[in-house]
């Protein structure tokens, strides 16, 4: 949960207070005050909900917000919309900070109920789940964010056109019926209201997106113009998002610079002076705290997260948990006039005694390079005096689509029983725009088989890294992961998707023959029905052996022309340490690396990291593109010996490829879904013990 530091910052930004009230987090009346939900109604009963702030966030859920009543206890489980909340935090007897559950749009009922049963305060339509969810969901007032715009039941095409307070989003692409992306404009400090429209139809989201002057304070990194004599330092605990008091932070060699400080009780420092001008290097460090460094540094804001070597335990109740969702409901076979066939046409008949037509059923996966939920079990047929099938199949919370496989089973083909090797699909069948909450029990899905797999993928590599170059312990096999993308649903892998893979691959992934630069995918859906909307996604790079590091990839979306070959190029060359090499000793203060070629793509970013041997945090290190030869900073005048001497450690070096310049960096792009390509290796290094 964001904490004192983040408050502050918000309070800056000039967050409205709560239309007709005062600011919501006023101080509270004392214990024996007549109660008073602050609108001008009637005393409250001495349990009851007053209200929500902010009032209002995304279907798809995780919204930071305040529950305001009175009579709360630190055991009451908080309900919006019929699902318990994602996560909560009691704070005390009026005020439940709480991460909102997924929820249909619209008004949606706040409870608060009794632990164990029993009592039950409520108030209907206190938070409104928007139609409409913003990645990221604030930015700069200089505007030229990156923004995708995600859909719950939206019809958006080629009229879309979306607006911020009036104020046209630039460079928009629509993916999908449910994606799209742009480039916020110029806005003022504060929330402001989005708007997408077509010739149909319009959508609306009440401060859908908050505008901020001293850059986003729950991601971090660069903001503001260029360094013109001020440069104004955040340190943050990575964990807590609490300010570090105290934390050192330095502008330059650490040992000579007249910039150089402590923070004070939020974290902050600032720097000042005519000859302050960037691009600078910034280093940081705190007590029980890794080193930071950032290089290339030009913004007049910086905050910075430094990592503990455990996160701090957690006080109060355990959390909610996101686990414990299930989905239930019918598969139906058949198409648009003839639903609910007895027989299993999408699928060929058995061609032996021991082959008998089977479905699994998953959920899509979050994203191309995450996990699909396994299968509970397989569902294989029984008819023809039946027209419908159970299921039920685990889930995560949120947004998301339903996946059934369908194929041929033969046990004949599968030792194990695993359903792996003996199982070739033939069809899928999707429900798309399933909503299910932590614990919930999601009843009624019906999920119609009706997408065959007759289509095929020529995918290429162009100029991919190289294989087993001699001399260090490089890549050495190509390997292609491919999915339908179905927006914030998630994706549907090819091949069997969910099923349990053999050691070593992923759902939906595929190794390339030795020797080969391309490979043709079968048994894919076509863009059809249930995922006419979709777009193919591919996660394709080189690896060492088995999928592991070192690795270069490239990740492409929305794709949907299946007639030609997908040329995927402009991969990054694999990270190559020098300085320390591989194992060995450092020359100095210093790491030097080189990408391999060949290397036809140009990263945002490289972010290095050191680790003890405990796996603790050491450095995080992130330069621009440029910067190959990174110095490490000298605290010895500060009394502090780093970095350790004489000790293993290990070395990981990234490099990445991120949604913009490198001057709009935030900690946001430390996630995979900002990736457009990454390349890193991992090795052992060591640094000298000083004479």
């Amino acid at each position: 949960m964001r904490r004192a530091l983040v408050a502050a910052l918000l309070t800056l930004a000039a967050c409205g207070d709560r239309p007709g009230g005062a600011h919501p987090d006023a101080a509270a009346p004392a214990p024996d005050a007549a109660p008073d939900d602050g609108g001008g109604d009637a005393p409250l009963p001495g349990f009851a909900v007053q209200y929500a702030d902010p009032d209002h966030g995304p279907f798809s859920g995780r919204t930071l917000t305040t529950i305001r009543g009175q009579g709360f206890r630190d055991d009451d489980e908080v309900w919006i919309g019929g699902r318990r909340v994602i996560g909560q935090r009691w704070i005390d007897s009026r005020r439940f900070e709480v991460e909102t559950p997924p929820g249909e749009p619209g008004a949606a009922t706040v409870e608060v109920r009794r632990a164990g049963g029993g009592d039950l305060a409520m108030r209907a339509g206190a938070f409104t789940f928007d139609a409409i969810a913003l990645e990221p969901p604030g930015g700069s007032v200089a505007g030229g964010t990156f923004v995708t715009l995600t859909g719950y039941g939206t019809a958006w095409d080629a009229t879309t056109t979306v607006r911020f307070d009036g104020v046209p989003l630039t460079g928009v692409t629509v993916h999908n019926a449910q994606r799209l992306t742009g480039y916020t404009p110029p806005g003022i400090a504060g929330d402001a209201d989005v708007d997408v429209t077509t010739a149909t139809d319009a959508w609306h989201a009440d401060r859908g997106y908050t505008y901020f002057t001293t850059g986003d304070p729950f991601s971090g990194g660069f903001s503001g113009g260029a360094i013109n004599g001020v440069l104004n330092v955040v340190i943050l605990d990575a964990w807590t998002k609490n300010g570090i008091a105290g934390a050192f932070v330095a502008v330059g060699d650490p040992a000579t610079t007249a910039y150089r400080g402590t923070t004070n009780a939020l974290g902050e420092i600032t720097f000042s002076g005519p000859d302050l001008r960037g691009p600078v290097v910034v280093t940081a460090w705190a007590a029980d705290h890794e080193v930071a460094t950032f290089h290339c540094v030009d913004s007049t804001n910086l905050s910075i997260w430094l990592r503990s070597p455990l996160p701090p335990p957690d006080t109060g109740p355990p959390p909610v948990g996101t686990v414990g969702a299930r989905i239930r409901g019918h598969l139906v076979f058949g198409d648009a006039v003839g639903l609910g066939s007895p027989f299993w046409t999408i699928v060929p008949e058995p061609r032996t005694a021991t082959e008998r037509k089977r479905v699994y059923v998953t959920t899509a996966a979050s994203a191309i390079n995450g996990q699909p939920t396994p299968p509970l079990a397989p569902i294989d047929y029984s008819g023809p005096d039946r027209l419908a099938w159970p299921f039920e199949v685990a889930a995560r919370p949120g947004s998301l689509a339903v996946v059934a496989v369908a194929g041929l089973y033969d046990s004949a083909r599968d030792p194990t029983g695993a359903g792996i090797q003996g199982f070739e699909p033939f069809a899928i069948g999707v429900a798309r725009g399933v909503l299910v909450g932590p614990g919930e029990t999601k009843n009624g899905v019906d999920l119609v088989v009706n997408v065959p797999l007759d289509a095929a993928l020529r995918v290429q590599l162009a100029g991919p890294p190289a294989l087993g170059t001699p001399g260090w312990l490089g890549p050495t096999e190509y390997r292609v992961r491919g999915g339908v993308d179905l927006g914030g649903e998630g994706v549907a892998h090819l091949g069997k998707h969910g099923l349990p893979y053999e050691a070593g691959f992923w759902p939906g992934e595929y190794l390339l023959p030795a020797g080969a630069t391309a490979i043709t995918l079968t048994d894919v859906p076509a863009l059809a029905r249930a995922v006419a909307d979709g777009s193919y996604a591919f996660q394709v790079g080189a690896y060492a052996t088995g999928g592991g590091s070192p690795f270069s990839v490239r990740i492409v979306r929305e794709l949907v022309d299946a007639s030609a070959p997908i040329v995927i190029g402009d991969f990054l060359g694999v990270p190559r340490p020098l300085d320390p090499p591989a194992g060995g000793v450092a020359s100095g203060r210093r790491v030097v690396f080189a990408p391999e070629a060949p290397a036809s793509g140009t990263p945002t970013f490289h972010l290095h990291m050191l680790a003890d041997g405990d796996g603790n945090p050491v450095w995080r290190g992130i330069t621009c593109a440029g910067v190959q030869d990174v110095a490490l900073p000298d605290l010895s005048s500060i009394g502090v010996a780093w970095p350790p001497t004489g000790e293993p450690l290990s070395w990981t070096m990234w490099s990445i490829t991120g949604p913009g310049p490198y001057r709009d960096f935030t900690y946001r792009w430390l996630g995979s879904a900002y990736w457009r390509a990454y390349a890193s290796a991992t090795y052992a290094a060591e640094f000298p013990t000083p004479p």
